[in-house]
């Protein structure tokens, strides 16, 4: 994270080459997000395109380049709340996932550069159901703990709320996932 406060320094210093390097570092961290929040590669590129031009217009009104992770994230999020906000709902926990694209798994599973058979991909179709079935807190704190990485006191940040608050969005959030994908029929490893 040094590095990344480093370029975001120089950026504010004027050196206008450090963005495309803050694009380069975080563009499919961003893309990936997106696409987690809203199931839709379509949407979720038009929210990464989106979320570096609100960077670009208001990166000098950042006060600490060190929260720049979290910062990016809450404009993530923010861009994908309005969009979600703007459309109708495009999956259920009871219909397949429409417009689901095969390259879109490798970023939903992860950075793997594994091949995915037919029951990864279906598996991970239930998974995408699964958490399509959360409310917007409980998936965003789910998809930023679980598939981000993100501690829990980064989560809070992300989330802006107490700890407290991050933690049982957390647990609530994966308590319904787990319940959503017995209804789906995933079979779950107990251990």
């Amino acid at each position: 994270m040094a590095e990344t406060e480093d370029v975001v320094r120089r950026f504010l210093d004027g050196d206008e080459e450090a963005f495309s390097q803050i694009v380069r570092g975080w563009e499919r961290r961003t893309y990936n997000l997106a696409l987690r929040m809203l199931g839709n590669r379509e949407d979720a590129q038009d929210v990464a395109q989106e979320t570096f031009l609100s960077i670009f217009k208001s990166l000098k009104n950042l006060r600490d380049p060190g929260s720049f992770p979290t910062w990016l994230y809450r404009i993530t999020l923010n861009h994908c709340r309005a969009r979600i906000r703007y459309r109708p709902r495009q999956f259920s926990l009871d219909q397949p996932i429409s417009g689901r694209h095969e390259d879109d798994m490798e970023s939903v599973a992860g950075d793997s550069a594994a091949p995915t058979t037919g029951d990864s991909v279906e598996a991970l179709d239930i998974i995408r159901k699964a958490l399509a079935g959360l409310t917007e807190d409980h998936r965003t704190a789910v998809i930023l703990k679980e598939y981000m990485g993100l501690s829990l006191e980064e989560l809070a940040g992300v989330m802006d709320c107490p700890l407290s608050t991050a933690k049982s969005r957390l647990y609530s959030g994966l308590r319904e996932v787990q319940r959503n994908l017995l209804r789906l029929g995933l079979k779950l490893r107990q251990g």
